[in-house]
């Protein structure tokens, strides 16, 4: 039987980049980006992808039905209302769940104690366009909203673990470690722990930065298989 692995794959990050990944790894998992945006001095977190993104947050939610819809520009917004409970501390929280779907993807936002009136105007500020390869937001009005920070790309890679993905630019350039990392054919690997002593890598290519999260069996074979990782921005 034929491999259906595709020798490379293009998605799109909501604030427009583009991530070609490639280097003979497993590619068929879907993928979300995630961005933050300020928009009339509070912030929201916007996540997109494919329609299994959007109904697998609402399902998480409980949720079976919305209460409201709304016709927009390229796609509709649906709503509803949620009690959002906090395991960790106990607490509860009223959620709007709110979602935007277009013909092959979708995002949602979570809004908390707001009413459907509020997600119609966020998205009056938010304007949302989607490509083949994924969703875009942009301001509608910069003096009143705007990207709060850098967007990131997310992918589940079997065999490996999760990349969380986000261009090379001056901004994220920061984030890098300070020491020198080992050279790669496609970059440059550095190895750091996080709080709870988990190793983590991150891969710096010409044009990306990747945050490696490795699946716990295969830590040790990480740095030979992200030698044939090719993760680059493309137009």
């Amino acid at each position: 039987m034929a491999d259906a692995r595709p020798a490379s794959v293009v998605h799109r990050s909501l604030d427009g980049y583009r991530f070609q990944i490639s280097g003979g790894l497993d590619l068929r998992e879907p993928f979300t980006s995630v961005g933050r945006y300020a928009v009339d001095g509070r912030l929201y977190e916007l996540t997109s992808g494919g329609h299994s993104v959007a109904t697998g947050w609402t399902r998480d939610l409980g949720v079976s039905r919305f209460d409201d819809e709304f016709s927009l520009p390229n796609g509709r917004l649906r709503t509803v209302r949620v009690t959002d409970y906090d395991k960790r501390s106990g607490l509860e929280d009223q959620l709007l769940a709110v979602v935007w779907e277009g013909k092959r993807f979708s995002l949602f936002v979570p809004m908390y104690n707001a009413k459907p009136a509020e997600a119609v105007h966020l998205f009056q500020l938010l304007g949302v366009t989607e490509h083949t390869d994924g969703l875009t937001v942009a301001s509608r009005n910069p003096k009143r909203a705007g990207i709060a920070e850098p967007a990131e790309m997310v992918k589940e890679v079997p065999d490996l673990g999760l990349l969380q993905m986000t261009a090379l630019n001056k901004t994220t350039a920061r984030r890098l470690p300070t020491w020198r990392g080992a050279k790669l054919p496609h970059g440059e690997l550095f190895r750091d722990t996080l709080d709870d002593d988990s190793t983590y890598f991150v891969l710096a290519t010409p044009s990306a930065m990747v945050t490696v999260l490795p699946h716990e069996d295969v830590s040790s074979k990480v740095p030979a298989r992200l030698s044939a990782l090719k993760v680059e921005t493309v137009a």
